[in-house]
């Protein structure tokens, strides 16, 4: 028998890849907002209020990927795998 045949195979859970990616994508735009805020390059009060919403979008992303990690089975059984746990770093970084 093949050693690769033995190799255990690594799962990927679709679902928080696609969350993962939207929080990201969210991340980096409000950031590159609030930069050109904080530079002062546009500090009228319309782009202030778009870096708010953009701030607040980024949270709604970042707690669906959360509550996704928490509540999804595959994600819950790579966690245990790759030794991760995930209610433990939430708990950790809410302290």
């Amino acid at each position: 028998m093949a050693i690769a045949a033995l190799a255990p195979q690594l799962a990927v859970c679709p679902e928080y890849q696609r969350l993962l990616k939207s929080c990201q994508t969210t991340l980096a735009v409000w950031q590159q907002h609030r930069t050109l805020v904080q530079r002062g390059s546009f500090a009228n009060e319309r782009v202030r209020s778009r870096v708010e919403r953009l701030q607040t979008e980024y949270e709604g992303a970042y707690a669906v990927l959360e509550h996704h990690e928490q509540t999804c089975q595959t994600c819950q059984y790579i966690s245990k795998v790759g030794g991760l746990d995930f209610e433990s770093m939430s708990a950790a970084l809410n302290r």
